[in-house]
């Protein structure tokens, strides 16, 4: 069963990196590694009130704390959300910003050298999202480079075990909110 959720899971985000490239094809003058062109605002925790809500959580085996930030001002991808809080991701060679290898640097290089596709058997990140006004967490079938958060959303990295359930979503709840329109 395990197996195929994570040939499921690859097939997804195959199709994103095609979806992605598609979309890069017909708008060429659009880069989902450019920086956010608004006066982005970043403070620790979740956001209280409008934002993007953006946790990092490293997985049950690592020692690392878990990163929470609220992204204020912010209209890009959920890509470069991680460089607008302040963070680095890294994508693998042969997909830059296909998938999500690495956060922080973990897990790190030597675990996971990120050539082609995350390998499995060392764990991969799962990716969660929260509507504006929900308050649980869906597993996300969007790739990074495509998806844009919308203010009041909250969004979740959470890195899985082998042996874990990869749509299972972490234990902290998102707060969201709903955010005025103009």
């Amino acid at each position: 069963m395990r197996l195929l959720v994570r040939l499921s899971l690859v097939g997804i985000v195959g199709l994103v990196a095609i979806g992605f490239a598609v979309n890069q094809w017909l708008q060429p003058d659009s880069n989902p590694t450019d920086s956010p062109k608004s006066s982005v605002v970043v403070v620790d925790g979740q956001c209280e009130t409008e934002g993007v809500s953006l946790i990092v959580d490293f997985g049950s085996e690592s020692e690392l704390q878990a990163i929470e930030k609220c992204i204020s001002n912010y209209s890009d991808t959920s890509w470069n959300l991680f460089e607008a809080a302040g963070l680095s991701v890294t994508g693998t060679s042969k997909y830059p910003v296909g998938f999500v290898c690495r956060i922080q640097n973990f897990p790190t290089e030597s675990k996971e050298p990120c050539r082609d596709m995350p390998d499995t058997s060392v764990g991969s990140w799962s990716y969660f999202v929260a509507a504006a006004g929900a308050s649980d967490w869906q597993y996300s079938t969007w790739g990074a480079a495509t998806h844009k958060p919308a203010c009041g959303t909250a969004e979740a990295w959470l890195f899985k075990l082998p042996s874990e359930d990869l749509e299972e979503p972490p234990l902290n709840k998102p707060k969201t909110s709903v955010c005025p329109t103009n």
